[in-house]
């Protein structure tokens, strides 16, 4: 597990998301057409985001230390309400005590307890959701054994519930106790090293949701290397439990990408583009149970915006997303990023918002067609504090928006730009 609090982030060419390195001031622009809400919804509207993290790092002894962070985070400008994400005016994003446990030559035994950021390797199931602009944060304890080859992270928490603190009050923010999010991370530093192998992981992942009524168990792992020009990850898991309705949950996801470094021989001077292809496979579960409990696959607490479209229509849930990614410097300061995605559903049932909402609970699909995601991206490095970031996405809808009840069935448009400075 690594710390988001120290601004490690997974970067296999995905440099272009958000850093959480501690930011400054942070600003960013949406103009979003018929997609205001969760997936498509038919409705326009446009609006400014602002937010400014703060830390203090205080060190009490050799082996312990206190470490805060504050987070502000405000919109303005819409015509609808804003996203639960959007908006936590003060509240804090991090608030532990770190202790060294054991140490020695062959060991080390650290502990935390406290508000705490989460972040499993790629993201894929637990982030700490830097998307958003309330970012997200739980409470509880972990524990991290390191050796000179391997990292063992144990963690038990619960998830805290962002409140806007609009309408004139100032509650902060407090954990939800009635579910728990627990599990063991392994990481490996040696092994296969002779194959180009940069991460090569194991993990344990448990979600127990009284308010939901379900409680799921993944097991999984993930390698990813590059060898000469070539770049490769694989991550996958099954996941087992109790369904809402009280069936025994069966489910699984896998992620396959292969990649090539084009100018890897020096042959294009020093421009150095890079393609990748992404098989992404998520199950769905069968019409008699759809719910957020039910027989699919449930992602935990992760970051799809990397992953599954810049647009967040989908969560990896029911879902196939077959895409290609070009990734291309422009000169020293700009990086340019287009990705494709085609969308289709596991089973014809319904896709699912990115918190694990149903599209469509009452009519089975008339098609697993989705539609086509078209990202562009460009990524501007003022200077190593200053950073400006240009995006647009366009979402060409499939046959799967004509089942009856479907919100919206047209397509979708979404602009966005955003001024970061980092301290």
């Amino acid at each position: 597990m690594k710390d988001a609090y120290k601004g490690v982030f997974y970067t296999n060419d995905f440099s272009y998301l958000r850093n959480p390195a501690y930011d400054g001031p942070h600003f960013a622009y949406h103009h979003e057409s018929n997609m205001r809400g969760l997936g498509l919804t038919g409705i326009d509207d446009q609006f400014w985001l602002s937010r400014v993290r703060l830390f203090s790092n205080y060190r009490v002894t050799e082996n312990i230390r206190v470490f805060g962070e504050y987070l502000y985070a405000d919109s303005g400008g819409e015509d609808f309400a804003p996203r639960p994400i959007e908006e936590n005016r003060g509240e804090f994003q991090n608030l532990f005590v770190d202790a060294t446990l054991f140490d020695c030559d062959e060991m080390q035994v650290s502990g935390r307890a406290g508000r705490q950021e989460l972040l499993l390797g790629a993201e894929r199931l637990v982030s700490p959701l830097d998307w958003a602009n309330t970012r997200r944060t739980f409470d509880g304890y972990r524990a991290t054994v390191r050796s000179s080859q391997n990292t063992v992270d144990l963690f038990y928490t619960n998830p805290v519930n962002r409140i806007a603190a609009t309408g004139g009050t100032n509650e902060w923010d407090s954990s939800n106790n009635n579910q728990s999010f627990y599990g063991a991370y392994l990481s490996n530093k040696s092994l296969g090293k002779d194959y180009g192998v940069t991460a090569l992981e194991a993990y344990y992942i448990g979600y127990d949701n009284t308010d939901q009524n379900f409680s799921f168990h993944t097991l999984g792992s993930r390698v990813a290397g590059k060898m000469d020009s070539v770049l490769y990850e694989f991550e996958g898991g099954v996941q087992f439990g109790d369904n809402a309705d009280g069936s025994g949950h069966d489910a699984g996801f896998m992620a396959a990408g292969l990649g090539k470094v084009l100018n890897a021989d020096g042959t294009l001077g020093t421009w150095s583009p890079t393609v990748w292809a992404w098989y992404d496979w998520a199950s769905g579960g069968d019409s008699a149970l759809i719910a957020p409990g039910d027989d699919g696959f449930h992602h935990y607490f992760p970051l799809a915006h990397k992953y599954n479209g810049f647009m967040d229509l989908f969560g990896r849930r029911n879902l196939n997303d077959v895409n290609v990614q070009f990734i291309s410097p422009i000169g020293k300061r700009v990086n340019f990023l287009v990705w494709y995605h085609y969308f289709f559903l596991d089973q014809a049932t319904t896709p699912y918002s990115v918190v694990m909402t149903p599209y469509n609970a009452g009519n089975a699909a008339v098609s697993k067609d989705l539609g086509h995601e078209i990202d562009l991206l460009w990524t501007i490095a003022i200077n190593p504090r200053h950073n400006l970031m240009i995006g647009y996405s366009h979402f060409n809808s499939g046959d799967y928006y004509n089942t009856p009840g479907v919100a919206f069935g047209g397509d979708a448009d979404f602009f966005y730009s955003q001024y970061q400075v980092r301290f």
